[in-house]
């Protein structure tokens, strides 16, 4: 689905990748779980690309159902994956640390059951190593297609970061803010939940940054975009509070 002109949008039903194409040179933002595979290359072909257009992917964050098949598309392409410094370990296939709340308390939730069984059909359990992993910094500006901008924004993951493409006033959020919650099915802008965060006061806390930006459109690594701009979504994302 085309989100924005250039921009496209790609689900497994759980977590969200997207492909920004400008003039045919390709970044990838997130790479879905590890089976999510064949979903990209169907969804470069109904774009007429081909893995060999792709100049980098980018990494939000380092988790399972975003990291998946991003060593495939390395290798495939080739071509250079791109996450925060505080994540690089665990893209690597390191130990993550433990979340602020445990899983156990949300198997109330029909939503939280979709979500483990679709992560276990699509083989979204565990990272993928990624052998090669270049680190970028907060408010580092990548010379990719878009001109993507670096806001770190940890609490979420320590290396939690979205992507700002300032003149097409887009803003990757990853799970930063999200407009579906994955474990309780809550939809809005909106932290993710206490049993998926490190810290999530931290994670609140790290909205100020995304506040002010001059961003129309919000793609979140769960859920629909969210298009009535950043200072909408950070109000709501505060009224929601921690899940």
């Amino acid at each position: 689905m085309q989100v924005a002109p250039g921009i496209h949008q790609f689900s497994h039903g759980i977590s969200n990748f997207y492909i920004v194409d400008e003039g045919g040179r390709l970044v990838l933002v997130d790479a879905g779980v590890a089976g999510d595979w064949g979903l990209f290359l169907r969804a470069l072909a109904s774009i007429g690309r081909t893995p060999k257009d792709l100049q980098a992917v980018l990494l939000t964050h380092a988790h399972s159902d975003h990291t998946g098949f991003a060593e495939r598309a390395r290798t495939a392409a080739p071509t250079i994956v791109w996450v925060h410094a505080e994540d690089v370990a665990v893209a690597k296939g390191g130990k993550q640390g433990r979340n602020e709340g445990g899983l156990g308390g949300y198997l109330r939730y029909a939503e939280a059951w979709k979500t483990l069984f679709g992560l276990l059909a699509h083989g979204g359990v565990s990272i993928v190593p990624i052998l090669e992993v270049a680190a970028f910094g907060d408010g580092q500006t990548l010379d990719l297609p878009g001109h993507p901008r670096v806001v770190h924004l940890p609490g979420h993951t320590p290396g939690m970061a979205a992507l700002f493409l300032e003149g097409r006033r887009v803003l990757f959020t990853g799970d930063a803010l999200v407009t579906r919650n994955p474990l309780t099915g809550r939809r809005g802008p909106q932290i993710m939940p206490r049993g998926l965060n490190r810290n999530s006061q931290q994670a609140l806390n790290s909205l100020a940054k995304v506040e002010g930006l001059a961003a129309d459109l919000l793609l979140p690594g769960h859920g629909d975009a969210w298009t009535q701009g950043a200072a909408d979504a950070v109000r709501r994302a505060r009224a929601a509070g921690v899940s």
